[in-house]
């Protein structure tokens, strides 16, 4: 016997499931504005206002840090670091390793070894050892986490574009073009990579999660300047946490809600615009 199909329930649920993705975008929409847009809201955020550790008041809605300087100035002041490196260093290692994973994957042989070996010494490198390494060799810069981002994530984007391109390689109109007389270039760039950027463009969001949270990392280690970023906040203040906690719970849930954007959310719109 069927069971009769609750229409009114149905439509509950479907209802629900629009309200809460509406309030993750919302939410997720806040936190990308106040990463963007925030350093030009904030007031001076290394000027001292009251004493260390105060709580919220009017003229500081949430209260002061270790240095007596305004919390909620630091917090609109410190995201767009964690954006600006992280983006740019993301899109080289992902360019890089669709390269090293589509001649692999495309010619085989020396050229397969010799990327398959160069991902394998790269994958055996725990991230938060190259990052303390190049930090304490290089010093904090953009050029160091680029650096740490492109050496951490080009790997994991290689052996993706290796996998597809390898599986593309057996397909039809493959063999066709190159049967034509096409070069091996274009067979690369007009047959192969159209078909494979679905998967490497989803994994981009991974890679971004990645990089935002090394750039933070660092943050949180004392590396870097002494301007605002949430990473370095939750450091700084931890030891005042039980005397007002906005300075660590406010970065710290800013922090996650932006990794989980930059992995979750980029997956979903991949999805949508390649679909």
């Amino acid at each position: 016997m069927s069971v009769p199909v609750r229409v009114p329930e149905v439509r509950a649920r479907s209802s629900l499931r629009r309200v809460l993705t509406g309030l993750a975008a919302a939410v997720v929409a806040v936190v990308l504005g106040v990463a963007v847009f925030g350093p030009a809201l904030a007031a001076d955020p290394e000027l001292i206002v009251g004493l260390p550790y105060t709580g919220p008041s009017a003229a500081n809605p949430l209260g002061t840090d270790h240095s007596g300087r305004d919390v909620l100035d630091r917090v609109l002041a410190g995201g767009q670091p964690l954006l600006l490196v992280p983006i740019v260093a993301t899109v080289l290692a992902t360019l890089l390793g669709l390269v090293l994973g589509a001649v692999g994957g495309y010619f085989g042989g020396v050229a397969d070894a010799v990327v398959s070996r160069l991902d394998n010494l790269l994958l055996g490198l725990p991230p938060v050892l190259v990052l303390l390494v190049l930090l304490h060799g290089w010093g904090y810069g953009a050029a160091t986490m680029t650096v740490v981002v492109v050496l951490t994530g080009t790997p994991f984007v290689s052996r993706v574009t290796r996998a597809e391109t390898m599986r593309a390689v057996e397909d039809g109109y493959v063999v066709a073009a190159y049967a034509t007389g096409d070069s091996h270039l274009s067979v690369i760039v007009r047959e192969i990579l159209p078909n494979i950027v679905r998967p490497v463009l989803a994994d981009f969001g991974t890679r971004l999660a990645i990089a935002v949270t090394l750039t933070a990392a660092a943050g949180f280690l004392g590396f870097g300047s002494s301007g605002p970023n949430w990473g370095a906040m939750i450091s700084q203040n931890v030891e005042g946490i039980r005397l007002t906690p906005w300075g660590v719970a406010v970065p710290a849930v800013l922090l996650g809600v932006l990794t989980v954007a930059a992995n979750l959310g980029l997956d979903r719109v991949v999805g949508r615009v390649l679909r």
